[in-house]
């Protein structure tokens, strides 16, 4: 039997596992790269397009007295060695004329390459946070300009129409956009606002920063900055973008029932990609634990909208194998040599300023009580097949409770109706369904863009047998991310089983083995698979001869 199937053979009486919800509601949970085309990403547009004069380029930058006194009274560490050379630097590379990113980063690598590559993240993004500066056109800031209309990649523009449609079909079609997954959430928000200036609904950016959900709870309106400061380790943005500092500082006055208020007047809300444990920062006080008040408010919009940790973040609740986890960090290599951990990741680049503490840069490690909760059938993961996740996702199912595993490509959507458990794949590539058999054994399918599947009960019982015919062998599809590939290569060839080593894995394989109940459809120039076995073997015990 298979456990997942098209929808020509849904009947409600095999739905099982998870009980039903009343809440009719929409999701789309995009695996990250939703290749756009705006005035800030002209390699995503489609020909040379002419954008509006006052469209924002790029970031600028000015070294100027104002900077050295600020690193001289703001520097954001204990670390005076660096402070110092800093202030030195600074003042090799003045100029009176603007820096671009690229051409500051060269001028600081040239000057002083060494402590470029030493800085604390509070300290790179403090200089680099100082000594921005806002473009301005005509004396107004200048906002950078998306045209999806000139989309290169078809399958953004698939996804984008698919929301909207869904949009217009609730009572009120209004989107709120939320950045809080990004260390500034004021420099995304133009990009995510403009994201849907082509379509006929409300969309507006959302002042739910970290610092707004800290200060509006503590009644502490007058010090949002240094919230920003603590919480995302972003400066001066008064400067850069005084306009949506103040849309967040007006939000904050107007306290918690305005917010919630206005999120309740919304059908839907969208997060973007960046870090999920920012994004759950503005649902659940990290400190206490305590959920904030808006938190069900926004688990009850009917369309709930998230690219890469903004989809990540969604997974949590409970379903019948327990509380749903939140994905935090890592890697599969790592995942296969050490585990999954229950803890907060280790900072970002701490393996190159020290302070990984007890955890490696690349550990797994996930957060037990979830995150949103509007997704509770399973695990998310995002930037799936491209970055070779398949196995730390296993390895997250098998030091847990649960049972399925969704991960979902790049530049690709799984859409998800709840009312119905139906689940549909939009854009360019596919989503993976992982579901657990035992703490080394899992069925891998793969659905390509155009599937719909549901989730069916288990009813047959797995035994494990050796495989006596043609075995292939292959290396490294984890970390060359060639695992989509290679595993549709090989359901369509005749070779029974696959052995894959990994560098740096020296007492693991990945084992794929082909059964009765695989199968390897080509749809449309794509291969869906359903049930191929995938088992995460010790070299001592392989199975396979």
């Amino acid at each position: 039997m298979n456990f997942a199937r098209f929808l020509p053979s849904f009947s409600l009486g095999y739905l099982l596992l998870f009980s039903a919800s009343s809440l009719a509601q929409t999701l789309y949970l995009i695996g990250g790269s939703l290749k756009t085309c705006s005035s800030q990403s002209t390699q995503n547009c489609s020909e040379k397009v002419n954008f509006e004069s006052a469209a924002k380029r790029q970031q600028l930058f000015f070294v100027h007295d104002l900077t050295l006194n600020a690193v001289n009274e703001k520097w954001p560490t204990h670390n005076t060695q660096h402070k110092h050379r800093t202030r030195k630097l600074l003042k090799a590379i003045k100029s009176k004329t603007l820096y671009s990113k690229s051409a500051l980063i060269t001028a600081i690598k040239q000057q002083d390459s060494y402590l470029y590559k030493r800085w604390s993240n509070e300290e790179y993004y403090f200089v680099f946070d100082m000594l921005e500066v806002p473009v301005l056109h005509e004396q107004s800031r200048a906002k950078e300009q998306v045209l999806t209309q000139f989309n290169s990649e078809p399958a953004s523009t698939e996804i984008l129409n698919d929301i909207v449609k869904t949009l217009k079909l609730q009572n009120n079609a209004k989107l709120l956009l939320s950045t809080a997954s990004s260390r500034d959430p004021y420099e995304s928000a133009d990009f995510y606002q403009g994201l849907f200036s082509a379509y006929d609904i409300e969309a507006t950016w959302f002042a739910l920063t970290p610092a707004l959900a800290k200060a509006i709870s503590n009644n502490d309106c007058d010090n949002l900055d240094i919230y920003r400061n603590k919480l995302n380790n972003v400066f001066n943005r008064e400067l850069v973008y005084p306009d949506l500092t103040s849309r967040e500082r007006a939000l904050c006055e107007k306290g918690i029932d305005n917010l919630t208020q206005e999120i309740k007047n919304a059908g839907g809300m969208m997060f973007n990609g960046g870090d999920q444990s920012l994004t759950k920062q503005v649902m659940v006080d990290t400190q206490t634990g305590k959920a904030f008040p808006w938190l069900k408010v926004i688990q009850n919009r009917p369309v709930l909208i998230g690219t890469s940790a903004g989809t990540a973040v969604q997974s949590g609740g409970k379903n019948t194998y327990g509380q749903v986890p939140m994905i935090t960090n890592g890697t599969s290599l790592s995942a296969l040599e050490s585990g999954a951990f229950a803890k907060a990741p280790p900072k970002q680049n701490c393996q190159q300023h020290g302070g990984c503490d007890a955890l490696p840069h690349d550990a797994l490690t996930y957060d037990s009580r979830g995150g949103l909760g509007s997704f509770h059938f399973g695990i998310l993961d995002t930037h799936f097949s491209e970055r070779g996740r398949t196995p730390r996702l296993a390895v997250l199912l098998a030091e847990t409770d649960q049972k399925w595993g969704f991960g979902v490509d790049e530049t690709t959507a799984l859409k998800v109706e709840t009312a119905v458990n139906k689940f549909s794949v939009l854009g360019k590539q596919g989503v993976v369904l992982l579901e657990k058999l035992s703490h080394h054994s899992f069925f891998y399918n793969f659905y390509s863009t155009g599937s719909e599947f549901i989730l069916k009960q288990n009813m047959d019982v797995f035994s494990e047998r050796k495989v006596k015919e043609r075995v292939g062998h292959s290396e490294d599809l984890i970390y060359d991310g060639l695992i989509r590939e290679r595993l549709r290569a090989f359901c369509a060839d005749d070779i029974t089983s696959l052995i894959n080593k990994e560098q740096g894995i020296k007492s693991k394989e990945l084992i794929f083995r082909k059964l009765e109940q695989t199968s390897c459809e080509l749809l449309d120039h794509r291969m869906k698979i359903e049930n191929l076995l995938m088992e995460i073997d010790l070299l001592s015990r392989a199975k396979v001869n």
